[in-house]
């Protein structure tokens, strides 16, 4: 069976992640994503039960499966978690994970979802916000990461834009990201980065939004007060959301055809 597209995996593991069922058992999210992850990165062949209790359940020391069940034991309650979760409320999912029993490598099963729907569920990530960039010198990233977690959340709920998940973003990010293949593996048609560096005594925040193949599709840069760096990030959030152009944030319908971006 052939594998599914990344970014369809990757949001079908948000929805997981998101579910009632994953939200009280975080543990076995955390097993699930590492197990999925490696298959998605190629390694799926390495996954034994040593490699995964080093990974996961080693806790600095190295994993012994022969005094050690821990891998065994969460591997079966994440069976029948996926098995409770697709009978119930994941019954009508498009793709489904399954642990099959003898082995730690996921199984996923695309689900008999008409090829058009599949491809306007894509066609619907409409934007990837990467982590922005800090260039502050003698600062932590807390501002940045505080900057681009408010301005994410702002564009969830303020706005119609359909944002590529967290999880699929910071997976790209982690392993040295390019537009094109953010593009690919999210199903964005759009990516927006941003970085924050002193001039003087101003705070200045550049923004970008470029498409898959690279060119550069709009930017800003947008001067702050640098008096509370932490505190400001809300407010620097805002900033830019207000200055963001009306073609993104307008209907769907309507800046998909002002976008022009290739899927």
């Amino acid at each position: 069976m052939d594998m599914p597209e990344t970014w369809a995996v990757r949001a079908h593991l948000e929805l997981l992640r998101n579910s009632a069922a994953f939200r009280r058992s975080r543990r076995l999210f955390a097993l699930l994503a590492f197990l999925v992850e490696e298959v998605l990165a190629g390694r799926g062949d390495r996954l034994k039960e040593l490699v995964i209790g080093d990974a996961l359940y080693g806790a600095g020391a190295p994993y012994d499966p022969c005094v050690d069940s821990t891998v065994r034991v969460e591997a079966r309650r994440l069976r029948a978690k996926l098995a409770d979760y697709y009978a119930g409320p994941g019954r009508s999912a498009s793709l489904q994970i399954s642990l099959p029993q003898g082995g730690y490598r996921p199984a996923f099963v695309t689900m008999s979802t008409p090829t058009g729907l599949m491809r306007d569920m894509r066609a619907k990530v409409d934007l990837a916000v990467m982590p922005f960039r800090s260039f502050l010198v003698g600062c932590d990233d807390r501002l940045a990461e505080g900057v681009t977690e408010e301005l994410i959340s702002l564009l969830h709920h303020s706005t119609s834009v359909r944002l590529a998940s967290r999880l699929a973003v910071y997976r790209c990010h982690e392993r040295g990201w390019s537009p094109r293949k953010v593009s690919r593996e999210t199903g964005a048609r759009a990516l927006l980065h941003g970085t924050l560096r002193m001039a003087g005594d101003e705070l200045r925040i550049a923004v970008e939004i470029v498409e898959p193949c690279g060119a550069l599709a709009w930017s800003i840069e947008l001067p702050t007060s640098a008096i509370d760096r932490l505190a400001i990030a809300p407010s620097i959030a805002r900033k830019i959301l207000s200055k963001l152009p009306g073609w993104l944030l307008a209907e769907r319908s309507d800046h998909k055809a002002a976008l022009m971006l290739v899927s």
